[in-house]
């Protein structure tokens, strides 16, 4: 990596490693599920690949480290820097961050919800969409959107430590 890329300030988004629920597609939100084993092998895998010195993430050049407070998420964070010394005192746990909340529809699949949907006369010439239709007794698109714009005030934050 080049001097010029090292002190370049960049953003890294790291989803969490695979969950009975994500094996099958269930909508995971606010539930605490545990990473599988393979989910535990794949974050160890990409932490080996991409954190440590002369890497792609070094963590002495880190400066923050925001993580939803779900076991997952954490976890994730846990082993993506296993090897990294000096790091947890830059972790902040946040809801800023934190997967949306699927209310009604939490731990349920595609269809699942869409048949629901069906029984209460819902989605009549349409089928849902959860962009468009967002979650009964959880969130639609706008507060979601706004927790994603927590990545735009990331330089401001930055400044500010």
């Amino acid at each position: 990596m080049s001097d010029l890329d090292a002190t370049t300030p960049r953003v890294f988004l790291v989803r969490h490693g695979e969950t009975e629920w994500t094996k099958n597609g269930r909508y995971t939100g606010i539930t605490d599920i545990e990473l599988t084993p393979v989910g535990i092998n794949q974050v160890t895998a990409t932490g080996t690949l991409l954190v440590g010195p002369g890497k792609l993430i070094d963590s002495a050049m880190i400066a923050r480290v925001w993580v939803s407070p779900r076991k997952r998420a954490q976890h994730t964070c846990q082993l993506i820097f296993s090897g990294a010394e000096d790091i947890a005192d830059k972790i902040t746990l946040t809801e800023d961050i934190a997967e949306w909340d699927y209310g009604d529809y939490e731990g349920l699949v595609v269809g699942e919800i869409r048949a629901r949907r069906k029984e209460k006369g819902l989605d009549g010439e349409r089928e849902w969409s959860i962009w468009r239709d967002g979650c009964e007794g959880g969130e639609y698109f706008s507060p979601m959107l706004c927790r994603g714009r927590f990545l735009d005030g990331c330089s401001q934050r930055l400044a500010n430590w």
